[in-house]
């Protein structure tokens, strides 16, 4: 790197507490590999002076790592500020009550049931349902919250029981068959960088992603479309991290997908933000390294990258992120930060695909 010996002392103070703080963490490391021997590895395959100065400057400047604790945290603030003052606004409404009368509302039969007829499903293993449950342990039980979204007959049959049980204990009478029906269905997951894995067009005049195939769910007789009520169904749908790319996306789809059971509500706990993505004057220098063909594979652009309709050089989707996250790293973000272990190019922090190809 060329640097001064005071350089060097104040660049590994602050590359060992950060690797210790957060980069080490990462779970997608080779074993005896960590943050500091990965980084060395990476700024190698660059030429010494500029094109390595910038590779530097990058994770230096931009880089931006999400810890297990940060999802943890976004997590626990997503019942208290997105699903619960939804419970309470439709309250209010029923009893024709101010909203602003939280404690009264909370305490108030018809919220409990509300409360209790919500049912909370994963869209990916990124969910931390398990997690969701438990930091809300007064007001989420074990039975109305699930990993997936794909259940089977005898799950949805116990849940649908243990609804009914729950609300007669609420109602003090038995609960009607009408009651006994989840009326707000809860749809969690982690990120989404360009919003094309949630929903969009199939190509045939349909629709395909995560969205439109549990709404498709939602709509269908028997199973999980028999749990929940005929009408005045609320999907809400929440990110705990997401681009303004996906949400853009997301939220421009959503729309047109038809749910004639209920209504469709997307929110993100954090949002990136417009400065997020790399820019071609802001970040030129990393940029002519992410466009050089000695640092790509080709083999990176499978069938998955036409989906994205572009290279996924620049990331999937052309998103440029420059994100990490503690469990595997985005192919929404650049090449040069994922590439594949078993690639020619070294990433930073490797990505382990969904998407293997057979060798």
């Amino acid at each position: 790197m060329g640097w001064s010996d005071d350089e060097k002392a104040a660049e590994r103070a602050y590359l060992e507490s950060f690797a210790s703080y957060k980069y080490d963490e990462y779970q997608q490391f080779s074993p005896g590999r960590r943050f500091i021997e990965s980084l060395a590895l990476w700024l190698n395959q660059f030429d010494e002076g500029a094109d390595r100065r910038a590779a530097y400057d990058f994770v230096r400047r931009r880089l931006i790592f999400i810890s297990h604790n940060e999802v943890n945290h976004l997590v626990e603030l997503t019942f208290p500020t997105v699903v619960r003052p939804i419970l309470i606004a439709d309250t209010a409404e029923q009893l024709g009550v101010d909203a602003c009368r939280v404690k009264a509302i909370v305490k108030t039969t018809e919220y409990r049931t509300r409360l209790r007829q919500t049912l909370v499903l994963g869209l990916s293993d990124g969910a931390r349902t398990d997690w969701f449950r438990r930091a809300n342990p007064q007001d989420m039980s074990n039975e109305q919250v699930f990993h997936a979204y794909d259940i089977s007959d005898a799950k949805t049959e116990g849940m649908v029981q243990d609804l009914r049980k729950h609300l007669g204990k609420i109602l003090e009478r038995p609960a009607t068959d009408e009651e006994a029906r989840f009326h707000y269905v809860l749809l969690l997951d982690d990120f989404s960088g360009s919003g094309t894995s949630f929903v969009r067009e199939d190509g045939q005049g349909g629709w395909t992603g995560k969205i439109a195939k549990i709404v498709d769910k939602l709509m269908k007789a028997g199973n999980l479309g028999g749990a929940i009520a005929d009408e005045g169904v609320k999907v809400i749908i929440v990110l705990y991290v997401a681009a303004d790319q996906a949400i853009d996306h997301i939220k421009g789809h959503l729309p047109k997908l038809a749910f004639g059971k209920g209504t469709i509500q997307f929110h993100v706990v954090h949002e990136l933000g417009a400065s997020t993505p790399l820019e071609d004057e802001r970040d030129r220098a990393i940029l002519d390294l992410v466009g050089d063909d000695r640092f790509f594979d080709d083999d990176a652009d499978d069938d998955h990258s036409k989906v994205g309709k572009t290279s996924k050089r620049y990331g999937y989707a052309a998103c440029r992120l420059p994100l990490v996250l503690a469990h595997n790293t985005p192919n929404n973000s650049i090449y040069l930060l994922w590439a594949e272990e078993d690639q020619k190019v070294l990433g930073l922090f490797p990505r382990v695909s969904r998407h293997r190809k057979l060798q």
